[in-house]
């Protein structure tokens, strides 16, 4: 911070601004205790104001909490929630009747008040007020898009109607007027937040979305009969989270009426942006997050509970081999965050979900992982998931217009979790709102380098190495233990060539089931000494399967797990043509 602007600050004390400016100088390089020689007064240094304060051991880790975007994700929070239906609706359903609110309006205020109280940790207090009485709009769709209108029209005539029976202030709790990302409590004369749920759009002229984070007019609807209270409508291009609520409504133009589990789901995601912004962090997720492109989950990933301030991320130091022990991220908050040196403000993360919480939406049980990219500007972070399937080069099927993988491609391939680009067109492949082949299980567990998914990555047009291996060793209903190392066990090393005969096979069955037994194959290109050794996930020797002379060509060696708990282990057959390795799951 320059001096000019030091002095212009609140930072500056009292006594300090009556003195002339070289004696200021002096006494902030040399004598004050607020900057000390050599030291940088840092914004983060002081705590936020108000009720936005994030605990004051998050401020230092390497992803900061900033506070939400144009809602506090900390404090009281209360919201207006209207249901409507459009005149010339007449889709039947029996959970919305036509003319009568619909039967699960209660258990949706509920749900979504519950769900902020869970992901906040307590740190959030919503309150949603549903308006007693359907709204009817005045005219049709057509006729609003007749008069080059939309839902934007019908929602000011709605609140002109509801302004004669409520007063709105109780809705202005946060001063948030040019204050992104430093919301204050206190009134600032905006409606904080209004939730417009439409009951079914034939129209897509009239309202193109199932869910915008607006209210589809531009500019200030004024309130309570005066300019002191005003509803923010946005900037009328339908992408301006900063208005003073959502809009939601279900496939418009099918006539389809909207229930409560998809009201729900939409709720959040556009609630999220009056969170974290308007951005889409993630692309596509499978279910693993609130603010994907698509294929939004319910519970926030650990990247987005993090930004919130709701959790703090475990971090470990990079290139420090370690073990670490996770219990169920989503009711427990806890995930470890590893940098990546070589780039700055780059990381990934672990979570280990066990869908023990209603908002676990995750595919399966299992350890996900995550490659974030925190950049500086607040809608430009990137968040992926990290598919235990791999990344595959795809092709697409002219007949089905299906696409499918075809070649393993770590690096420039593509998971099923992304648009993937075919001829000029981007394509989603089967599974890509949420498929079991993305968790890493005791089936698939290694994310390491040499292998595909890799934790080497492309950042613009340099691969980027990063030398880390990660091994989930064991997993049950409570917690997984995850080995985290930069460098390859000797156990992991192989001492023959792809093309040589001297060769070890995965034993069958596989994985073997504990208190079971199998059948190791294996190939020596010439007789003499063999030993088959079993080794944990540490590389500790647990057991000699085999150790005798062998004729060459194809052999067998039985294996019992009697004893051994669930987890990864490793095969290593030496000879004197060398070392063969091979990895094995024991499961339940």
């Amino acid at each position: 911070m320059t001096i000019d602007r030091f002095l212009g600050s609140a930072f500056l004390p009292p006594l300090y601004r009556t003195l002339p400016r070289v004696i200021i100088t002096f006494l902030l390089m040399v004598v004050s205790p607020v900057v000390s020689s050599g030291q940088v007064l840092s914004p983060l240094a002081a705590p936020s104001c108000g009720m936005q304060s994030a605990p004051q051991h998050a401020l230092f880790k390497g992803i900061a909490p900033h506070g939400g975007a144009h809602l506090p994700t900390r404090g009281a929070l209360r919201g207006l929630v209207v249901f409507v239906e459009t005149l010339n609706d007449t889709s039947p359903d029996l959970s919305w009747p036509l003319g009568t609110m619909p039967s699960w309006s209660a258990a949706y205020k509920d749900r979504v008040e519950r769900y902020f109280a869970d992901m906040s940790g307590g740190a959030m207090q919503l309150q949603l007020d549903v308006y007693p009485d359907l709204m009817i709009t005045r005219g049709t769709e057509d006729g609003y898009v007749y008069w080059s209108q939309n839902f934007g029209h019908a929602i000011n005539e709605i609140l002109d109607s509801i302004d004669t029976k409520l007063d709105f202030g109780i809705y202005d709790l946060w001063d948030a007027e040019g204050k992104v990302y430093r919301l204050q409590p206190g009134p600032d004369g905006r409606v904080d937040l209004l939730i417009f749920i439409f009951r079914s759009i034939a129209n897509t002229t009239f309202l193109p979305f199932s869910g915008v984070s607006d209210l589809g007019f531009a500019g200030y609807h004024f309130l309570d009969g005066s300019l002191a209270r005003w509803v923010y409508g946005g900037t009328g291009q339908f992408n301006d989270a900063g208005a003073s609520g959502l809009t939601i409504c279900r496939a418009p133009g099918y006539r389809m009426v909207i229930d409560q589990e998809f009201a729900f789901q939409v709720t959040l995601h556009e609630l999220g942006h009056k969170l974290f912004g308007e951005g889409h962090p993630a692309e596509i997720f499978g279910g693993l997050g609130l603010m994907a492109n698509a294929g939004n989950g319910y519970a926030m990933n650990g990247f987005e509970r993090q930004l919130a301030g709701y959790i703090d991320f475990r971090e470990v130091a990079a290139d420090q081999d370690t073990v670490v022990t996770l219990r169920d991220y989503v009711t427990t908050g806890e995930a470890v965050l590893i940098p990546i040196p070589e780039v700055d403000r780059a990381y990934y993360s672990l979570e280990y979900h066990t869908r023990q919480s209603e908002w676990d939406s995750a595919p399966v049980e299992g350890l996900y992982a995550f490659r974030i990219y925190d950049s500086w500007s607040k809608n430009q972070k990137e968040v992926h998931v990290v598919s235990a399937e791999g990344k595959y080069n795809w092709a697409l099927d002219t007949i089905s217009g299906t696409i499918y993988p075809t070649t393993p491609s770590p690096l420039k391939g593509y998971n099923r979790f992304q648009r993937i680009p075919i001829n000029g067109k981007n394509y989603w492949a089967e599974g890509w709102w949420g498929d079991s082949r993305c968790a890493f299980t005791l089936d698939r567990p290694e994310f390491a380098v040499l292998k595909n998914p890799t934790p080497d990555f492309l950042f613009g047009t340099d691969t980027i190495r990063t030398n880390l291996h990660i091994s989930l060793l064991t997993a049950d209903e409570s917690s997984a233990t995850v080995r985290i190392s930069y460098q390859s066990p000797v156990i992991l090393s192989t001492g023959s060539s792809p093309a040589s005969a001297f060769s070890l096979s995965l034993p069958y069955p596989h994985p073997l089931r504990d208190h079971g037994s199998g059948v190791i194959p294996f190939t020596t290109s010439r007789g003499g000494p063999v030993r088959l050794n079993l080794y944990d996930a540490t590389g500790r020797m647990l057991r000699t399967l085999l150790e005798k002379e062998v004729p060459a060509g194809s052999q067998k060696c039985s294996i019992n797990v009697d004893g051994l708990p669930a987890g990864v282990y490793q095969l290593v057959l030496q000879s004197a043509e060398g070392r063969s390795t091979q990895s094995i799951v024991i499961t339940r």
